[in-house]
């Protein structure tokens, strides 16, 4: 399956040097927005057609306050956390992305040490993923708060992100030697990256031109390194500040990523950028490339 992803992105990303671009198939949607809201019902039910459990079990699990012995079911929570991004089989749980599906209590001070406490706990005596991803789930239900019934924000995958990079490349031309940069780990401060990176906040649900960045939704994103300091009060004074400025909208976008961009994992969206430049530039032109400019407008270092 993955592989076969891979093979999409590159088939859909099909885009020639310079700036002629080949059309997308036609029975191919471009992710102009990429992002997705579910709430954690909606992933239960939507994994329970995955792996053929009947309403009536699922029914009966919510019902039992998701307290089962029964393995499938087990499963079936371990499959909504892979659906809403909360599980991952290599790390564990993504506690960004569990917290945001449980509101805590207003005067609860100590739900973070009860639920850690319950983590360790729980997690040494675990003998599957099955077992982990759901005592996992039960620790933040029984520890953290209460179980939002709304549509939370889902973190877009590795390949979903890079899906929406070339997306955005396409939709806004850029420039094969801009893409070059990007490919050798460069990101230049100029207009046309401006406009790429809004672009990428807009398909990840990150920055809506209308409101601003939605802060929370960024540290759901950057979820593999938690940091708490996207949400606080000082990075969103920074933000607030940079999105007041009195350059274009892009350049101020730009400038307002450098509030929260070394949180976590650092310079995401710039690795992500890079993949995705990796992939266009790997495809076989739809026509002859222009003569190479004598003076490259991005030779830049920076």
């Amino acid at each position: 399956m993955k592989s076969f992803i891979a093979f999409l992105i590159v088939t859909v990303a099909a885009v020639a040097s310079g700036q002629m671009y080949r059309p997308l198939p036609p029975d191919v949607e471009e992710s102009h927005f990429a992002y997705q809201l579910k709430s954690f019902r909606d992933s239960l039910d939507e994994c329970a057609e995955y792996l053929e459990v009947s309403k009536d079990s699922v029914k009966q699990l919510v019902a039992s306050n998701y307290i089962t012995q029964d393995n499938e079911l087990k499963c079936l929570i371990r499959c909504a956390g892979i659906n809403s991004g909360w599980w991952n089989e290599t790390s564990g749980v993504q506690g960004p992305v569990m917290e945001s599906y449980f509101q805590p209590g207003a005067d609860d001070t100590c739900y973070e040490r009860r639920t850690r406490e319950c983590l360790a706990a729980k997690l040494a005596v675990c003998q599957n993923d099955c077992s982990k991803a759901y005592e996992s789930f039960l620790c933040y239900y029984h520890q953290w708060g209460n179980l939002k019934c709304g549509e939370q924000y889902v973190p877009l995958t590795q390949l979903e992100q890079i899906q929406a990079a070339i997306d955005c490349i396409n939709i806004l031309r850029v420039p094969r030697n801009l893409l070059e940069q990007y490919s050798n780990g460069i990101v230049p401060d100029v207009p046309e990256t401006h406009r790429l990176f809004r672009c990428q906040y807009i398909a990840e649900g990150l920055y809506d031109p209308a409101v601003g960045f939605n802060l929370p939704r960024v540290y759901v994103r950057k979820h593999e390194i938690p940091a708490p300091e996207i949400l606080s009060d000082r990075t969103k004074q920074c933000v607030d500040a940079a999105l007041k400025g009195s350059c274009d909208e892009c350049s101020r976008v730009f400038k307002a990523k450098s509030c929260f961009s070394n949180y976590g994992v650092p310079n995401s969206t710039g690795a992500i950028l890079k993949n995705a430049a990796d992939i266009l530039l790997g495809q076989p032109p739809s026509c002859p490339a222009p003569p190479a400019p004598s003076n490259p407008r991005y030779n830049y270092n920076q």
